[in-house]
């Protein structure tokens, strides 16, 4: 349906002076006009008119007047209907599977005729086709509310339907985005709010990464429901074999414990741990007695030995950092007595060592043992320093002065410090920290050095180091040039209550002295280890020429093995100087993959391995929340039902008088002089006044 009229911005009575000036001109035109012609008679006052409305028309669209169209149109309503097609739902559901996406169906199309309707399959994502198959590993409930208020689902719906257990494991509530629509909910409850009987592994707690030779912590949560008097056992096995099993007594119907395991790490890699609690007769699945779980088991504990002259506050401090990593393997030396490092030593600390005390002949006797190996080095001077000998065994700083007085230094952070990212929360806290104690003297850094701190002495900022990191002899060497470390840890505990920025820099030196240098020209690696079965597998490569810049000229050829050991061939693909290659979802197993590129003459490998996980949510949750459900009906206005009453649904909606059409208008402002038609109008007057002079014999 439209309307249009005419607008006017000027008064009424202006239409008049327009009739009367295109009277005016025609009386000045005409009035002394005469034909020679028998249709004289009837000629003039026929010209009269003519050129009477041509100038009025005219100069009524000088005044500008505007044609306003109103167009109304009927929008359908939008029914969004949700299907919760998770493994739950699945369970719930039977072998009605079938029937009930028939009946989601069957409403859709008698709504159809009244109402636009989006239909959408609700999992761990949200997908526009419903399928007869409720196998989806996952349900994130929130996810569909959140579409719809985003628009990505439906424009501002009528209403709402959502076919669900009310279980959601992924994503947050739903109750918040719920709330955000603006309109009623329908919401459909399917399963038992009553538990069945059934014993399951609730929960896993363990270490995603262990080291070989540890011992690992694992804590089960074990619940059963209406199995009071019965045992069970739960074992932990590995490949088949039994690691450590203990016995559970049921003495509740509604029945929740912990246990504690403790497994040995006796294999390096990604192992693969299967928990089991036996099956009690009465059960109403078995899906739940068996959960996998991952440990990342590490051969590359990183021993650092710190050797020093005598203990002192300072190498406390050190130590605290160093224990809060589990990667980290801590061994404390004191020259009074034998010092031996360890034959795999990835850090030697050397605080105030050498030293000027007469213990130094124990440093030399180690120093002659080592010097050949390239271990990476941190020096901690201090007053006990031996500094000429220091200048001597390293090339990262040197220092001239004196033993006999100790300067008070602050830190200051130099600019475009490249070993690693300086925190803005640290530039704030470290003018607050006490003032260290360095030998007085002069202070050179290296060439190959790289100053995160240079020293501020009182309000004079210096161009001397006080914490700086090199390279000499293919090997990292570290310095902090004065003591008085534990003066950091306490005064940052005491101003904050934490020492998380003391942790970050002296942690971030120690990880980057520690950590091995990878040269590998050719890398190729997954994002994780272990994934999801809902998570897409991404694969980066890197290649580098002999300067060790990146490239990515070659082509990487991808091989992955599957558990079954066949083999998908993939080409990864190029970004800027590297490759990247997004494989999508895969079914669970452990994969292998190797990688291959001809460069230079040589071709060069990578590989790796990584494991999918089983989907474990849904069966370990099997009864439905309709409390849920029911509040989100209530607070839109909709209703809930039980999934056999989904037949009232479509009257319900009919019946309900917020969900009817929508009449939006649409309205449209055109100036009257840019209608085509009024042009028209006026070339055909003056064409007529014209050829009826010309055919009358004037000009």
């Amino acid at each position: 349906m439209a309307d249009a009229h005419l607008s006017l911005s000027f008064p009424w009575w202006y239409t008049s002076l327009c009739i009367l000036t295109g009277v005016v001109f025609a009386v000045l035109m005409y009035r002394r006009f005469d034909f020679d012609h028998p249709w004289s008679k009837w000629a003039r006052p026929l010209l009269f008119i003519l050129r009477t409305l041509s100038v009025a028309i005219i100069c009524f669209l000088l005044l500008d007047p505007v044609l306003k169209h109103i167009r109304y149109d009927e929008i359908k309503p939008t029914i969004v209907i949700g299907v919760d097609q998770s493994q739950s739902v699945g369970f719930a559901l039977g072998n009605n599977q079938k029937a009930i996406t028939e009946k989601v169906e069957a409403l859709s199309r008698e709504l159809g005729g009244t109402y636009n309707v989006v239909t959408q399959s609700i999992g761990h994502d949200i997908d526009s086709k419903i399928t007869e198959q409720y196998d989806r590993s996952s349900t994130n409930l929130n996810r569909f509310f959140q579409n719809i208020n985003e628009g990505t689902g439906s424009q501002a719906p009528g209403a709402v339907i959502l076919l669900s257990d009310g279980i959601f494991n992924t994503g947050p509530s739903p109750l918040f985005e719920a709330s955000r629509i603006k309109a009623p909910i329908y919401t459909l409850g399917v399963g038992d709010t009553l538990p069945a009987k059934d014993v399951s592994i609730r929960n896993i707690i363990h270490n995603e990464i262990g080291f070989l030779g540890d011992i690992s912590r694992i804590q089960v949560d074990i619940q059963a429901f209406n199995l009071k008097g019965h045992s069970s056992t739960v074992t932990i096995s590995q490949q088949g074999q039994s690691l450590q099993s203990k016995p559970v007594t049921i003495s509740d119907n509604d029945y929740f414990t912990t246990l504690d395991f403790q497994i040995p790490l006796n294999k390096a890699g990604l192992q693969k741990y299967v928990i089991t609690v036996s099956q009690l007769p009465g059960e109403v699945t078995l899906a739940n007695n068996t959960k996998e779980f991952f440990i990342d088991v590490l051969d590359s504990k990183l021993n650092i030995d710190l050797v020093a002259a005598s203990p002192h506050p300072d190498i406390s401090a050190i130590r605290y950092v160093i224990d809060e990593n589990k990667n980290y393997d801590l061994k404390i030396h004191y020259l009074y007595e034998a010092v031996q490092l360890r034959e795999k030593c990835d850090l030697l600390i050397l605080y105030q060592v050498p030293t000027v005390n007469a213990f130094n002949s124990s440093f030399e006797n180690l120093w002659k043992s080592i010097q050949n190996r390239p271990i990476p080095t941190l020096f901690v001077l201090g007053g006990q320093s031996n500094l000429p000998r220091f200048n001597q065994i390293q090339q990262t700083l040197q220092v001239s002065g004196s033993q006999a007085s100790m300067n008070d230094v602050y830190g200051i952070f130099q600019p475009n410090f490249p070993v690693f990212t300086v925190e803005d929360s640290w530039k704030t806290a470290l003018p607050a920290l006490p003032p260290l104690q360095i030998p007085f003297g002069s202070f050179v850094a290296g060439a190959n050095a790289h100053i995160l701190m240079n020293q501020k002495i009182g309000r004079v900022e210096t161009k001397y180091p006080l914490w700086l990191i090199g390279q000499e002899n293919n090997k990292r060497t570290g310095v902090i040039a004065g003591e008085g470390l534990w003066r950091w840890r306490m005064g940052e505990s005491a101003r904050t209550g934490r020492t998380e920025v003391f942790n970050d820099i002296l942690g971030n030196t120690i990880r980057y002295l520690a950590t091995r240098e990878d040269k590998r020209k050719f890398k190729v690696r997954t994002d994780e280890r272990t994934y999801e079965i809902t998570d897409n597998i991404v694969i980066t490569g890197e290649l580098y020429n002999d300067n060790y810049q990146l490239v990515n000229d070659a082509e990487v050829r991808l091989v992955i093995t599957d558990p079954g050991k066949k083999e998908f061939r993939y080409i990864l693909d190029r970004t800027d100087n590297a490759y990247k290659l997004d494989i999508g979802q895969l079914p669970a197993g452990t994969y292998n993959y190797s990688a291959k590129v001809n460069f230079q003459g040589k071709e060069l490998t990578s590989g790796g391995s990584f494991t999918v996980k089983a989907a474990e949510k849904e069966l370990f949750d099997l009864v439905a929340d309709f409390g849920l459900l029911r509040q989100i009906s209530d607070e839109s206005g909709g209703k809930f039902l039980r999934v056999d009453e989904i037949d009232r649904l479509a009257s319900l909606i009919r019946s309900n008088e917020a969900i009817k059409p929508v009449i939006k208008s649409d309205r449209k402002t055109d100036p009257l002089i840019n209608l085509k038609w009024i042009f028209g109008l006026l070339a055909l007057l003056l064409t007529a006044e014209w050829l009826l002079r010309r055919y009358m014999g004037r000009y």
